[in-house]
This record gives C-alpha cells, sequence and structure tokens, in this order.
C-alpha cells in the first residue's frame, strides 16, 4: 500500500477534499472536522467514519468516530491503490462523510453527542460542555460541568476548572479559550 499514492488519488477524485496523514476531509468545517480515516496497521487498513471537535482540549483523538466492521479492513495486498481508492468511495457508510455540502454546525454535533456512545467516556462531557459555552449557554454548561467533574481524569479536571474560571470571568473569555484550543487543533493538523 502506497499511502502516498493513496492520499494523492483521494485528492483527485474528491475536489475540495484536504488531507492530513490518513485523515481525509472537506475544507470547508467550523467547529468539527468530519471525513474519513485510513489507519495503516501493519496487516492492512481500517476504515473509520471520523468526526473531531475541534475544541477538544486533549487533542486528536478518535472518541467520537466509527470504525466499520463490516467491508471496514482492507487487506495489505489485496488490492492495488486504485481499487483501494474505489472501495472506500463506494463504502456506503463513508459516501456521506466524504459528500460535499454545509459544514457540521455546533449544534449538530451536540445533537449527535447527545445520543453517543462516546458519552459514555466522561472526557466526552467537557466537549459537550465546551460546545455549549460556544453555543451561548453558559448555565447548562457549568451544570454539565459540576455534574461530570468527580469522574474526569486529572489532566480533564484541570481542563474543567481552566474552563469554568473563564466562564465566571464572562463567554467572551471561555470562548476566547477555547479558539486558543481550536487553535492548536488545527495546527496538529496541519491546517494554519
Amino acid at each position: 500500500m502506497n499511502k502516498r499514492k493513496i492520499a494523492r488519488l483521494m485528492c483527485q477524485r474528491i475536489e475540495g477534499l484536504k488531507q492530513s496523514g490518513g485523515y481525509f476531509f472537506h475544507g470547508e468545517f467550523e467547529h468539527v472536522l468530519r471525513g474519513v480515516l485510513l489507519e495503516y496497521v501493519p496487516r492492512g487498513m481500517h476504515l473509520w467514519h471520523f468526526r473531531f471537535p475541534l475544541l477538544d482540549f486533549f487533542g486528536e483523538n478518535l472518541l467520537y468516530s466509527n470504525r466499520f466492521s463490516s467491508g471496514g479492513f482492507i487487506a495489505r495486498d489485496e488490492l492495488l491503490e486504485e481499487a483501494i481508492v474505489d472501495r472506500v468511495l463506494a463504502h456506503p457508510e463513508l459516501t456521506d462523510a466524504l459528500r460535499p455540502g454545509p459544514p457540521t454546525s455546533l449544534q449538530a454535533f451536540l445533537q449527535f453527542l447527545d445520543g453517543s456512545e462516546a458519552m459514555l467516556n466522561p472526557h466526552a462531557h467537557l466537549v459537550y460542555a465546551s460546545g455549549l459555552v460556544l453555543d451561548w449557554q453558559g448555565a447548562r454548561a457549568i451544570d454539565v460541568m459540576e455534574q461530570i467533574l468527580p469522574q474526569l481524569s486529572k489532566r480533564d479536571v484541570e481542563h474543567c476548572h481552566r474552563l469554568q474560571a473563564e466562564l465566571r470571568q464572562g463567554a467572551d473569555t471561555a470562548i476566547a479559550l477555547l479558539d486558543e484550543v481550536r487553535q492548536k487543533n488545527l495546527r496538529a493538523f496541519g491546517l494554519t
């Protein structure tokens, strides 16, 4: 599997597609990157429908993403690069993730999170609260952070306390903090 050739073919076949490592997504986004991840492993490649909120303090992770079990693995040397790209682009669950259109809105991501298995992870609640801050729902964000605080990891507790402190100074201050987080994540994906 020639990763560079696969990346080049993916970007040639879908107009406006951006790439960072194995991540492929449209260039139009606000707070959420959404697209396809080609996860290369020694035996081949796993396909993911990835979602990543740029407001996540932790940085790049797949907590909000789905790895496909049905048709989601391509064994090394099973297909040539052109056929790999054909298979990725024909995968029914990935077609939507790569379709051009309006970016995933913050509200749509919050709705997705609300019913997602990711919410079993306390960290996702901190991201949910951060999204509420950006959506000008500071009071709800404070409630979510207070409820989840005892379950957070030490690192998340630090981020939660910082976001709470900024929110007490005003929504604009908290939003500025989340913009710093967004900029850090954009740099990690090579988008600045």
